[in-house]
């Protein structure tokens, strides 16, 4: 659907509201609602709330489009007023039939071995009970063997400005087949949702073992999606701008590691609102090559 005679009526300054599952009007935890024609996102929180800020002068184009992992995504006109409920139909996904045997070769691990601690990805910036933009950041992986998909690992570390706590707030586990737009994540290999939390600082291990993934041919990604569950992971601070002007400015949960490396793959991010983009080389140090995430995969073997 699309937004019908949209310069007729007034539109709020911001929409609010829940985004639940059709069947059983549960919530639909960290959905995400966005006028991609607007570059504007947000995602819910875990309880489905949402608060989206709307431009003047909405048209016919800025429909909104209401998506939630394990959904079938909707496109919808924009909501007149607040608050809203937008429902979700759940996915059905087509399961193919699975042969268990015993393992025969070793598990493959794939990604980067150094700890990553030098460089790293922030996702907390606009992350807060009030309003999250969403973000994830994802590695890809092209040279995985025929087989599974066991384990994911992420090196974590706390936010600088939060302290030792933040390493330990929940973020989800993404995978996405190589089909989207020029090589971009696309379909959801992974369409249950899989929250995990680090204990400390180091590489952090989330089996998937049970979920049978199998290794697509074209290749695939592995994402990191931060996520708002508690205030405490979270915290303001002050900071200096290059005019000598005092800011505030919020971060929350951890830091994914990274590199700065020629040799690495240029890792990816998306935030609500706009497509998967690549990292690009950081201006002060592009002779250093690409952003890379700290994440691995591990594989086991067919």
């Amino acid at each position: 659907m699309l937004l019908a005679n949209a310069s007729a009526r007034a539109q709020p300054t911001a929409l609010s509201g829940t985004v639940v599952d059709a069947v059983s009007g549960q919530p639909a935890p960290f959905a995400v609602v966005e006028i991609r024609t607007r570059h504007l996102g947000a995602q819910a929180t875990e309880q489905g709330r949402f608060t989206l800020e709307l431009p003047a002068g909405l048209t016919a184009f800025d429909s909104l489009k209401v998506s939630s992992l394990g959904f079938a995504p909707q496109v919808v006109a924009v909501p007149g007023a607040s608050p809203c409920r937008l429902a979700l139909r759940p996915l059905a996904v087509a399961l193919s039939e699975a042969v268990v045997r015993a393992a025969t070769a070793l598990p493959v691990l794939l990604g980067p071995t150094g700890a990553g601690n030098k460089f790293g990805f922030g996702g907390g910036a606009m992350l807060s009970a009030e309003q999250s933009s969403g973000w994830q950041v994802a590695r890809q992986f092209t040279d995985a063997p025929p087989g599974s998909i066991r384990a994911v690992r992420f090196y974590l570390k706390p936010n600088p400005h939060c302290g030792k706590a933040s390493v330990k707030a929940p973020f989800r586990v993404r995978l996405y087949a190589a089909d989207g737009p020029n090589g971009a994540p696309g379909t959801d290999l992974l369409t249950t949702s899989v929250i995990s939390a680090a204990g400390k600082m180091g590489w952090h291990e989330v089996d998937l073992a049970a979920y049978q993934l199998a290794v697509p041919a074209g290749g695939f990604f592995v994402a990191m999606e931060w996520l708002f569950t508690k205030p405490e992971f979270g915290c303001d601070y002050g900071y200096i701008t290059a005019s000598k002007e005092q800011k505030t400015g919020h971060a929350y949960g951890p830091n994914l590691g990274g590199y700065l490396n020629a040799d690495q793959p240029a890792g990816w991010y998306l935030s609500a609102g706009y497509p998967w983009q690549v990292f690009r080389r950081v201006q002060d140090y592009a002779n250093l090559g690409n952003q890379s995430a700290a994440i691995q995969a591990i594989i086991q073997p067919n």
